[in-house]
């Protein structure tokens, strides 16, 4: 009888070829899932969809939304860094669900999406109070990563093909950060998107000016 070459590999070596798979694209992946009985069987494995690409999720979602929505959920219980930070934009920005959406962005940063961290650290800073300290050690964190605009961009780039619901995110005019020093802390910026860091000498004022400016000039629709 012959047997599947697959078949004789460890599963968890099987499951971290599934994942590699995963993790570059999701065609490859269903793909290689109906290739083999072995495949198949191991390709529903948690570990599989905390490492899925989400490459093609838009499409899958515009031709087969209610089986887009439930393998976004799998991925979100599976600790998926793209669905938690995804989901998450969708439900604050789309949904008015400002809560869930937060929570599901917590979750994404504290795993180490940078991109989550930075988003999360908008939020706080336009919630003001005692949040707003947060918000900004959160943007120094990004920075220090030296990955911001990076950020920025993924943020600008997923928010725009979401519906806004304006009320959830822009109450009124943006919140004012005045600081006497402002011409001084910023006298060597670009445009405000392009910003790629914060000296350690400028104030959280100018911080949180300048990214407010971002989050409602570029992303802001009315």
């Amino acid at each position: 009888m012959e047997v599947e070459s697959f078949e004789v590999l460890p599963h968890d070596m099987v499951v971290e070829i599934l994942a590699s798979v995963a993790a570059n694209s999701m065609d490859d992946f269903f793909n290689a899932k109906i290739s083999c009985k072995v495949f198949n069987e191991l390709a529903g494995e948690d570990y599989v969809y905390r490492q899925m690409s989400l490459d093609k999720i838009s499409r899958i979602l515009w031709w087969h939304p209610e089986e887009g929505n439930a393998f976004i959920q799998r991925c979100i219980k599976c600790d998926n860094l793209e669905a938690l930070y995804m989901q998450g934009l969708y439900e604050c920005v789309s949904l008015m669900k400002l809560e869930l959406g937060m929570e599901l962005l917590k979750r994404a940063a504290h795993i180490g999406h940078v991109g989550a961290s930075y988003v999360l650290g908008l939020l706080l800073v336009c919630e003001g109070g005692e949040l707003k300290e947060e918000g900004v050690r959160l943007l120094r964190k990004v920075y220090a990563s030296g990955r911001v605009v990076e950020s920025r961009k993924k943020y600008l780039d997923v928010v725009r093909n979401m519906w806004w619901n304006n009320v959830a995110i822009f109450r009124g005019e943006p919140p004012r950060y005045d600081c006497r020093m402002q011409s001084e802390h910023c006298k060597r910026r670009g445009w405000a998107r392009d910003i790629d860091h914060y000296d350690d000498t400028e104030c959280e004022q100018c911080i949180c000016r300048s990214e407010i400016e971002i989050l409602y000039k570029y992303g802001k629709r009315s």
